[in-house]
């Protein structure tokens, strides 16, 4: 099962062409499951499916095909907390829950216990 994840990154300027055309080349990128393009505001959605990539990487493909992202210090720590969040959220789909941790049946020995 997929689990999206979508986010908007900042740009100073794309690689040519028309949005379309960047939404296409960023469609390409695997696990981007959706793009648009906000050409005003240099901004670019994107959903993709955190199983299959991160936003790390694709910013590195963006840069490697033509765009320039916004280096303000807001866009860079924003990016930075994505790229920590997009680990953290693939580690705790590897955890399994521990056994002591099933509120459900604490709770239902504990109103056992107190009929």
């Amino acid at each position: 099962m997929p689990d999206i994840i979508h986010h908007h990154i900042k740009i100073k300027e794309g690689p040519g062409g028309s949005p379309v055309e960047w939404e296409d080349l960023i469609k390409k990128v695997h696990g981007v499951t959706n793009v648009r393009v906000y050409p005003k505001k240099m901004d670019i959605y994107v959903e993709y499916d955190v199983l299959e990539c991160c936003e790390e990487a694709i910013e590195k493909w963006m840069v490697k095909s033509g765009f320039v992202l916004d280096d303000s210090y807001l866009q860079r720590m924003k990016r930075g907390w994505i790229h920590y969040t997009d680990e953290n959220e693939l580690d705790a789909m590897k955890m399994k829950p521990h056994s002591h941790c099933n509120v459900d049946e604490e709770e239902e020995k504990k109103e056992k216990d107190m009929e």
